[in-house]
């Protein structure tokens, strides 16, 4: 590692005694000089008296807080250089020390090493801007944004310029269930899609719309100044997890380089304080007797993969299942032993069906499962293997359960009535030739 910090003045403001004596001791050993304060009200004193070159601050401390303090600082000085040491995992902080262009931003308990690194980080950047290295501070200062992105994991970050994505952080990852950005644009047809339609949230549709052909950079721009004008508590979207959840986020947009349309886009998941309105998504999007996915959440799957279909040629093929003989379970033993029926059924089934796939509740006895990239030889493999599994099936009252299938594959110019119809047109062909059969068409 480099010396930079042995050029540097650092102010350490800690009000816990014993973090104050164990840390302090270590900085010490690294830096030019440390100058230790035990409070906000006391840091912002001696930040006056000794103008440190970089400040490392806790956030919770009595008479003034590490954000007050630092607020006050930046109103002296804006490109003083901060790092904020949290015991928090809560989005308000981040999202106050973003709006204050703090340096860095890492959670108690705080990782040493991490720690030096970013000293050293911000300590580098001093030394070139005193020696008039403009274009590596330039660099560097990018790379701290990058670091302090990688840091707060919990929030999902990206940087585009809406015709592709050039960074992403592993939050963005997770959340997608993808591993590179190749995956994500092979995914999703533009990076805005992202944000779900709803009259609640900041969507595509509200946005407005500009001639970009081939080029979405103008999209960028609309959306920043969009947010721009919102309120803050109207700064929100929805997107829907690899988990087909519905996921809500404050969003907050930055301009990285505004000659190349380049903006950092910042996420935080605020879920949990919208949970109202995402369980009323969920309940829109569920079957209420057997908590597989509804026809609602097929139809909107399908309208989905259908775009994806027509623009890489996939295969996609569509299977209907019906519970033989399932009147008689109602009128012999009544609809609560159908129910459990149709609970057993479903819940068997959903276990055996893929992730990248849907399956779903159509009404009455009837199940869809939406096989993606996928022949119909091999959808027909995969129901047979499936109604076996069904054979066995035993209801201790109902006795044995079996299910007829009728599966299709997406033909050019299909819709999903169309598709449906060559689906009913096998299934009834299944059911005349002795039931519990699958019979393509």
């Amino acid at each position: 590692m480099s010396n930079f910090l042995k050029e540097i003045t650092l102010l350490y403001v800690e009000d816990s005694r014993a973090i104050r004596e164990i840390l302090g001791k270590r900085l010490e050993k690294k830096v030019k000089k440390i100058i230790v304060a035990v409070d906000g009200e006391d840091g912002l004193e001696k930040y006056k008296e000794y103008k440190p070159d970089i400040i490392l601050t806790d956030v919770t401390m009595p008479k003034m807080s590490g954000i007050e303090m630092s607020r006050e600082i930046k109103e002296i000085d804006k490109d003083m250089p901060i790092i904020i040491l949290s015991a928090h995992n809560d989005a308000s902080y981040l999202l106050e020390a973003i709006e204050l262009g703090i340096s860095g931003y890492l959670l108690k308990p705080v990782d040493r090493d991490k720690m030096i690194e970013q000293l050293e980080s911000q300590a580098k950047i001093i030394c070139l801007d005193k020696t008039n290295k403009e274009q590596q501070l330039k660099i560097e200062e990018q790379q701290t944004i990058l670091q302090t992105i990688i840091n707060v994991e919990q929030n999902i970050n990206f940087v585009t310029n809406f015709n592709q994505i050039s960074f992403v952080n592993s939050a963005f990852l997770r959340f997608f269930n993808i591993s590179t950005i190749a995956e994500f644009e092979d995914k999703f047809k533009t990076v805005e899609s992202i944000f779900m339609e709803h009259e609640d949230y900041v969507h595509t549709g509200i946005i407005g719309s500009c001639n970009k052909d081939s080029d979405n950079t103008c999209f960028g721009k609309l959306l920043f100044n969009k947010i721009e004008e919102l309120d803050e508590t109207k700064r929100i979207v929805l997107m829907m997890d690899s988990s087909m959840e519905p996921k809500s986020f404050y969003l907050n947009i930055s301009i990285i380089d505004e000659s190349k349309h380049i903006y950092l886009i910042a996420l935080t998941d605020i879920t949990k304080m919208t949970i109202e309105k995402v369980n009323t998504e969920h309940k829109a999007y569920y079957d209420g007797l057997t908590g597989v996915f509804n026809r609602n959440k097929l139809e909107d799957f399908f309208k989905q993969e259908l775009l994806r279909v027509k623009r890489y040629k996939h295969p996609l093929s569509v299977a209907i299942l019906d519970i033989d003989h399932f009147k008689s379970f109602n009128d012999t033993h009544g609809h609560l032993i159908g129910d459990e029926v149709l609970i057993m059924l479903a819940q068997l089934v959903d276990g055996k069906v893929r992730s990248t796939d849907m399956f779903a509740r159509w009404g009455g006895e009837e199940f869809v499962i939406i096989f993606v990239e996928t022949t119909i030889d091999e959808a027909s493999k995969t129901s047979n293997h499936i109604r076996k599994h069904i054979e066995q099936l035993e209801h201790k009252t109902a006795g044995k359960v079996t299910a007829s299938f009728g599966v299709t594959q997406y033909k050019e110019g299909d819709t999903l009535t169309s598709l449906f119809k060559r689906c009913d047109d096998a299934l009834y062909v299944a059911k005349d030739n002795g039931r519990n059969r699958v019979e393509i068409k």
